[in-house]
């Protein structure tokens, strides 16, 4: 697992047919698809990077949005992911929307804070996900309920809920991966350890360790040196077995306040994002600016969507600003686009190989 998933890279390597299409000017289909099965959360964290949406009671229909992944899967979709601006489990449908994407022969995956992912849910659906992160601030409680902001007792249901959906994974001998992912703050810093600790001893695959993302229109903000922390990563690394391991995305840290390589979002093509509504976006970070989005599938289908001319313009606005100013520090794209420059921009020398 550890050799594999490449948590702080890009995997665009494994799908060279398609960027060989995109180099040639093709206008490919997206490999992988972020979409928000619910606007509404039971959670308020204190990182929540779109907070400015307002959490609305919101749902993705089931059947809108499994016709057109059902469409994209013939069309070179590979993987979706259920996250978004909400936590996906408000939606009644989401145990069947992903049982549903993974008949299509397409991996599906969810990030959820776990609070509602109990034992009879994981049960019905678990079977489903290639992997599920679960977000968790810290185990222990009054740090957890400070930064996640959820009801009362929530850190115990998703303790539970992590050791139910462990059993479950091993009395049905599935391969979903199960993680937990951390974002790393002051004050929390100081209980990773510990946290690192329970999780080996429940049994999930891994802990995952993250710097905090300023989103251009999010009214949380936060200062935090990372390069302070970077020490804490073999602290961590001290609790990695062969079935748990760590993954601290220094890597991604060290990023933070650095200017970018490249000029244009170079992998815009290879994912996109549907929010709670329906509208179809570039990624999460314009999320809400209606002059960069490219449809609703409620009012169109996906495929008109992906071919039509207003794609073409709202990629076209985009590239015309700078990106650093933009974008976010830690974008998901930020290694794709490092290699999709490289290729489009090669230096001297390339046949020398």
């Amino acid at each position: 697992m550890a050799e594999n998933i490449r948590m702080d890279s890009h995997k665009l390597i494994y799908h060279p047919d398609t960027v060989a299409r995109w180099l040639k000017g093709e206008n490919i289909y997206p490999i992988e698809i972020e979409i928000s099965p619910s606007g509404a959360c039971n959670h308020r964290c204190v990182f929540c990077a779109v907070d400015y949406m307002g959490y609305k009671p919101v749902f993705l229909e089931k059947d809108v949005i499994l016709r057109d992944i059902r469409h994209m899967s013939q069309r070179g979709l590979k993987s979706v992911i259920c996250s978004g601006e909400g936590e996906p489990l408000l939606n009644k449908d989401m145990a069947e929307i992903a049982n549903a994407i993974k008949s299509y022969g397409v991996d599906v995956a969810m990030s959820s804070n776990g609070a509602l992912f109990t034992k009879e849910v994981a049960t019905e659906c678990l079977e489903a996900f290639t992997w599920i992160r679960f977000s968790v601030a810290s185990m222990e409680e009054s740090s957890y309920n400070s930064i996640q902001r959820g009801k009362a007792g929530d850190l115990e249901r998703v303790k539970t809920n992590l050791q139910d959906a462990v059993r479950v994974k091993r009395d049905k001998e599935l391969k979903t991966t199960l993680g937990v992912q951390c974002l790393l703050l002051p004050d929390n810093m100081s209980q990773l350890p510990d946290m690192a600790s329970q999780l080996r001893e429940i049994g999930v695959d891994y802990l995952t360790v993250k710097p905090y993302s300023q989103h251009l229109h999010s009214e949380n903000t936060f200062q935090v040196d990372y390069e302070a922390m970077l020490e804490l990563e073999q602290e961590l690394k001290k609790f990695e077995t062969e079935n748990f391991k760590i993954y601290f995305r220094a890597n991604a840290m060290k990023k933070m306040h650095h200017e970018k390589c490249y000029r244009t979002c170079w992998g815009l093509p290879f994912m996109t994002h549907i929010d709670a509504s329906g509208n179809v976006w570039p990624c999460v970070a314009h999320i809400g600016a209606k002059e960069f989005c490219y449809g609703n599938i409620y009012e169109q289908p996906f495929e008109e969507i992906w071919n039509g001319s207003r794609r073409v313009d709202v990629v076209k606005k985009l590239g015309e600003l700078d990106i650093n100013q933009v974008c976010r520090e830690a974008c998901r794209l930020d290694e794709i686009n490092k290699y999709l420059d490289e290729l489009k921009n090669p230096s001297g020398h390339v046949n020398f190989i």
